[in-house]
């Protein structure tokens, strides 16, 4: 017993863990890239672009927290999977089956993760920006 099962178990859980994370820096991105684009487009319709503007950051929101809840999930299962013992490792992708202390289990809940620091401020932000833009146009 080596451990290669193991490491070749983790190594399939940080894939997907690090999978998890860029796509959501790829959504951090092109919802900047979209606010850029549409006020850019928008001219004298800058009302309009707010309205264009509000709806993809919330769907944008709830991507980029639905795959933070994935990373999360899978980060258990990685802590999960490194505490076992090689004999007992099964390449099961299933986080579904991890037990979590109660203290815990918040974490992993979908509105945790999109109120959690990580996520709120930035989507705020932006569109705190959208109605600014909004404000100063009219």
């Amino acid at each position: 017993m080596n451990g290669e099962n193991k490491r070749c178990h983790l190594n399939m859980i940080q894939q997907v863990i690090t999978r998890m994370g860029n796509n959501s820096f790829a959504l951090k991105g092109w919802t900047v890239g979209m606010m850029i684009a549409i006020y850019a487009f928008a001219g004298q319709n800058s009302h309009k672009a707010v309205v264009v503007t509000l709806i993809p950051l919330i769907v944008f929101w709830f991507l980029d927290s639905y795959y933070l809840t994935l990373e999360r999930k899978f980060r258990a299962l990685y802590n999960d999977v490194r505490l076992r013992k090689e004999d007992e490792i099964d390449f099961d992708m299933n986080f579904d089956n991890i037990v979590v202390s109660m203290k815990d289990l918040k974490k992993y809940g979908f509105v945790n993760v999109f109120i959690s620091k990580t996520v709120l401020p930035f989507y705020l932000v932006c569109i705190a920006i959208t109605l600014v833009i909004y404000l100063i146009k009219f």
